[in-house]
């Protein structure tokens, strides 16, 4: 994309900002949508915390398993013929 397509992009999309912002705070359509939206963005941001939280715990026992597993591998009896044999 070019210079002078990404400054017509812009100007469009600011338009389309500028021009979304002016109905939600100039229409009463545009305050019923906002009173609309409060809730449910408030909603999505909650959903959102409980994700992150759900990722951080599922990455913790994750983590906890793989230590588990390795323990367990590092721990495992060897097959005769490797290794030291005990002394006494």
């Amino acid at each position: 994309m070019d210079e002078r397509s990404r400054v017509l992009m812009s100007a469009l999309i600011g338009a389309a900002a500028g021009a979304f912002i002016g109905w939600m705070f100039s229409t009463e359509s545009g305050r019923r949508f906002r009173e609309e939206a409060e809730p449910r963005l408030d909603q999505f941001r909650t959903e959102l915390t409980r994700l992150r939280r759900t990722v951080q715990k599922a990455t913790a026992v994750a983590g906890e398993s793989w230590e588990s597993i390795n323990e367990l591998v590092s721990e495992r009896p060897r097959p005769w013929g490797t290794g030291s044999l005990p002394s006494h």
